[in-house]
């Protein structure tokens, strides 16, 4: 993001605080028309996808979730709801002013009508004080029942922080949100010589949080010291994925398991989690190796191989470049030979399986190279993927060792964090242009097919050297916008 461009998000916000207050949520009201945008913004967009509306109100969009048909989006400002009962007619609901960094991947108990903002030590202070200023990150404890007037219930600090996922305790409902896994930035070295791993805290009392007594995910860097964990992901069995600065590791939070480290059955906790697999990634697959997010879709099979369903592990390297050479990719893996524990036992020596990696670059409606970041499964192996200012992509990874682009949207001033399914939509937040809303035509030219195999891959024109050159600075400049949005925080 350049300069000019994070200045007017600092004057926004201030305005926006200036208009709502401080105090708390806000119900507005707004003229659909005001949120629509009838045609597709200036850029690309595959015939395959049809651009439905865009919400600009929440302009420094980071995250989005539901509940029903109530969006909410996580911006750097605060948190915005809106009803998308008609997801051509955004309804604005309420705004929770809140200034927020960074929240990735936001997460919420549906049942509970609770949502959870992850903070970062960088979200207290700025990113020039010293590293002892960074005293701790933190998570907010949102009610949501009424999302025109939505108010924390519970707050509790943590070493670090950046990103919060629900993980369950009961091994018949992996979907319950018993507990939090925090990962993300550390504030200092005062809590302890652990480096950034995951911590744990229950949230079965939302307005008495308590966070598990040691942190999980030491000790799985090359060296066996503990690298960056940035994220958890939950799979259909109720496994959860950490990706963190050297690979991937799963774990059962709940239910009695063999730990392969043992050969010894115990009952999982998410506070004495049970290792399940994973492990470190190869540099020639991910040059980078720091693993932002990752999946398993526990369906997802490798063609050909009987067995093998539930064997395949995707994931994100983050790695914010302009050098096609180095910018992150998306990577497919066997996770097979890490089941015995390998990944946990030798992580300096292990490594997993790559089936396949991806990136933008030479794709059709590409006109270069960005980082991977977020992606979603619809359920089918189809992933909405988010590349930064290459926009949305759609990858078919029902064969993971072909991944394919199936679809794509990019504005020309694409800054595309995240892509989300929700009742035949993709809705993507996208910072700078809020919430973009797309619907899939899965029957393109009339096809009977609705494989998304069949899906054709279509030539998009080449943006202007001007227009190109904007999104490399987005790249180049990420730094000063988290600099500024942390400025405002102080």
């Amino acid at each position: 993001m350049t300069l000019a461009m994070s200045s007017r998000l600092l004057a926004g916000a201030v305005a926006l605080l200036l208009v709502l207050g401080t105090s708390g949520a806000v119900a507005l009201e707004l003229e659909p028309d005001a949120l629509l945008a009838a045609d597709p913004p200036p850029g690309v967009i595959s015939d395959n996808l049809e651009f439905v509306a865009n919400a600009p109100e929440a302009s420094s969009a980071i995250a989005v979730n539901f509940i029903d048909d109530t969006m909410f989006v996580s911006t750097v400002t605060g948190i915005y709801s809106y009803d998308v009962a008609d997801p051509a007619a955004p309804q604005l609901l309420g705004v929770l002013p809140m200034y927020i960094w960074e929240n990735e991947d936001m997460d919420l108990d549906a049942d509970r009508e609770l949502l959870f903002i992850s903070r970062d030590p960088r979200g207290f202070t700025t990113p020039v004080a010293p590293a002892q200023a960074r005293l701790f990150g933190a998570v907010h404890i949102i009610d949501v029942s009424n999302p025109a007037l939505m108010a924390q219930i519970g707050f509790v600090t943590l070493p670090a922080g950046h990103t919060s996922t629900c993980v369950s305790a009961d091994p018949d409902d992996v979907d319950s949100c018993d507990y939090l896994w925090t990962g993300g930035p550390y504030g200092n070295t005062a809590f302890g010589p652990y480096g950034r791993p995951i911590y744990a805290t229950d949230v079965t009392d939302p307005l008495n949080p308590v966070t598990c007594p040691e942190p999980i995910n030491t000790g799985l860097m090359d060296d066996g010291s503990t690298g960056y964990a940035h994220d958890v992901q939950v799979d259909g069995d109720g496994v959860a994925w950490v990706s963190h600065e050297a690979g991937v590791n799963g774990y059962w939070t709940a239910g009695d398991h063999t730990d392969p480290l043992t050969g010894l059955v115990r009952t999982a906790t998410p506070c004495e989690p049970v290792p399940y697999g994973g492990g470190s990634t190869p540099a020639d697959a991910t040059p980078s190796r720091f693993m932002h997010n990752s999946y398993r879709n526990v369906d997802l099979a490798i063609p050909g191989e009987p067995g093998s369903a539930g064997a395949v592990l995707m994931a994100t390297e983050e790695n914010l470049s302009s050098s096609c050479a180095s910018s992150g990719r998306f990577a497919t893996y066997d996770i097979r030979s890490s089941l015995d524990g390998s990944g946990f036992a030798d992580p300096a020596g292990f490594r997993m399986d790559v089936l396949d990696t991806w990136t933008p670059e030479d794709a059709e409606g590409a006109t270069g190279c960005a980082s991977a970041h977020y992606f979603e499964d619809r359920g089918d192996g189809l992933l909405a993927y988010a590349f930064y200012g290459q926009g949305l992509r759609l990858l078919d990874v029902s064969d993971p060792a072909d991944i394919r682009q199936v679809g794509y949207f990019r504005p020309d001033d694409a800054s595309a964090w995240a892509g989300y399914w929700h009742d035949g939509y993709l809705y993507v937040a996208d910072n700078g242009r809020g919430v973009d809303i797309l619907r899939l035509d899965e029957t393109p030219d009339d096809s009977a097919s609705t494989d998304p195999g069949a899906m054709p891959t279509l030539t998009a024109p080449a943006l202007s050297a001007a227009a190109a050159a904007r999104q490399v600075a987005r790249f180049e400049a990420d730094a000063v916008f988290g600099y500024l949005c942390a400025i405002v925080v102080a």
